[in-house]
């Protein structure tokens, strides 16, 4: 289990990174989109520049990568602790991968 470092508050409501998870280097994108009727974080996952996984809300307890049909060598990434707000992600929750 590896865990997927996030960062709050409004500086980081867009965040771009990498990281590698098993034999994978992935693009991950983090928005927090405040226009909605709820406002929400969103993920996004991309390998050698191709989408893997687009607009996964990060909902608490939510295995992100279930609805899709990712190839297995991604895993599963799980969203666990407390609902995200523009200030708490990170703190009260994490997002984890687990090989598959």
């Amino acid at each position: 289990m590896i865990e997927i470092p996030l960062r709050s508050g409004s500086a980081n409501a867009h965040q771009r990174f990498t990281q590698r998870l098993g034999g994978n280097l992935l693009e991950f994108r983090v928005d927090y989109l405040a226009y909605q009727e709820v406002p929400l974080w969103t993920l996004c996952i991309y390998r050698d520049g191709a989408p893997v996984a687009l607009g996964m809300g990060l909902n608490a307890g939510a295995v992100l990568t279930e609805a899709y049909n990712l190839p297995e060598d991604i895993g599963r990434l799980i969203f666990v602790g407390a609902e995200a707000t523009l200030d708490n992600l990170g703190k009260d929750n994490k997002l984890v991968w687990v090989p598959a």
